[in-house]
């Protein structure tokens, strides 16, 4: 069983047989991946899934519908490592760090203060930064179509780089945004 099948089977306290077998029966093999995630989401209110299993905090019934749906996807070869429910692929990385929210954001910001390109794929405009009371964030769209998102918490920051054409174009990716990580002083 893959590690997520098995998170899925701990969280929900049902094996992840029983969910694929219960999605495959319901027709998902031959379902887009929302309708398998509604379908999965019908399952957790049937079964009365209200706390995660294992460690009795509440349920996030949308986030694990979304999970159990993806590792369907996974399971059946409906959908690729790194494909998103749109169809394009996204690769992440990210690194444990010491700081407040404001100076890890300052960290990244002077790590990529000036440049207009990564890895020779130019800027389609000024990336964006904002926050909220817990998080901060920087937001870039690159000249071709992918976007690169990096989330700044109390102790980590991680880079997702979304709209990409394949896996192998976000394995491409994902040693360069380690790379940029680890340059993280």
């Amino acid at each position: 069983m893959a590690s997520k099948a098995a998170s899925i089977t701990k969280a929900t306290g049902t094996a992840w047989t029983a969910w694929d077998e219960w999605l495959t029966e319901q027709g998902a093999q031959e379902l887009p991946h929302p309708d398998i995630a509604r379908l999965a989401l019908k399952r957790v209110h049937e079964l009365g899934i209200t706390h995660h299993a294992a460690n009795g905090k509440p349920f996030n019934d949308g986030w694990w519908a979304q999970t159990i749906a993806i590792e369907y996807g996974h399971q059946h070869g409906l959908r690729e490592k790194g494909q998103l429910s749109a169809g394009d692929h996204a690769v992440s990385a990210s690194k444990k760090v010491v700081g407040s929210l404001d100076e890890l954001l300052d960290r990244w910001l002077a790590l990529v203060a000036g440049q207009d390109a990564f890895d020779g794929v130019v800027l389609a405009e000024e990336p964006r930064v904002s926050s909220t009371e817990k998080w901060r964030y920087w937001r870039a769209k690159l000249s071709d179509g992918s976007t690169v998102k990096v989330d700044v918490s109390a102790d980590r920051i991680a880079i997702q780089h979304a709209g990409l054409a394949s896996t192998a174009e976000g394995e491409r990716w994902r040693p360069y945004w380690k790379a940029r990580l680890s340059d993280l002083a």
